[in-house]
């Protein structure tokens, strides 16, 4: 498996993928670009735990309901439970990482 990859060759899969879960133990990578005016369905996830790297562009990460401004290097921690809804608010497009890990997926820690 290629370790290291770029994070905007995620643009050119359909779901961003850039590393995906079953290449991972309890993780998966993403690229995903929010446009001018687009706001996200309202997400939760009560297994997943996110970050979101902001790589250029600006907007906002609402966390339940609450405005966080974020622009390229902002770095935006969901947990578990939390509402999250995104905006992209400047011309060029909100383009973030996002880390997703499962805690509930974590292996078994091994003795030794």
């Amino acid at each position: 498996m290629d370790l290291a990859r770029t994070a905007l060759g995620g643009l050119a899969q359909e779901d961003g993928l850039v590393f995906f879960p079953e290449e991972c133990e309890t993780i998966a990578v993403n690229c995903v670009q929010v446009a001018q005016g687009q706001i996200t369905e309202p997400a939760i996830h009560p297994d997943e735990e996110e970050i979101y790297v902001i790589l250029s562009g600006e907007g906002i990460v609402w966390l339940d309901k609450e405005e966080n401004p974020v622009r390229a290097g902002s770095v935006v921690y969901i947990p578990r439970h939390v509402e999250h809804i995104i905006e992209g608010r400047s011309q060029e497009p909100l383009t973030y990482v996002c880390v997703a890990n499962w805690p509930d997926k974590m292996p078994a820690k091994q003795n030794g």
